[in-house]
């Protein structure tokens, strides 16, 4: 019996040292218009929500980036979406 060639490919590992995150923060909310009182009232920072991955992490900041790409010529990895958050804005 004859054994059929597998035409599935396969995936090349890739060494990824970085750790998937999901963060919860705020953002500082601003208005230039005139606002009501009840509005005024209500008028809170924005509630931001980034996935991403940890590229580093201090007392002060987490610094995330949410795609990546590899360089055709010469391999490199290259980051986007990148966003650093102070820690004491963090839910």
């Amino acid at each position: 019996m004859t054994r059929k060639k597998s035409t599935k490919k396969t995936k090349t590992k890739l060494n990824f040292p970085y750790k998937k995150i999901s963060l919860k923060w705020y953002d500082a909310n601003s208005s230039s218009g005139w606002l009501t009182l009840e509005a005024m009232q209500k008028f809170e920072p924005a509630l931001c929500h980034s996935s991403g991955w940890i590229f580093e992490e201090n007392d002060k900041f987490i610094k995330i980036f949410a795609t990546y790409s590899f360089d055709k010529d010469d391999g490199t990895m290259e980051y986007g979406e990148i966003i650093c958050v102070p820690k004491i804005w963090m839910v």
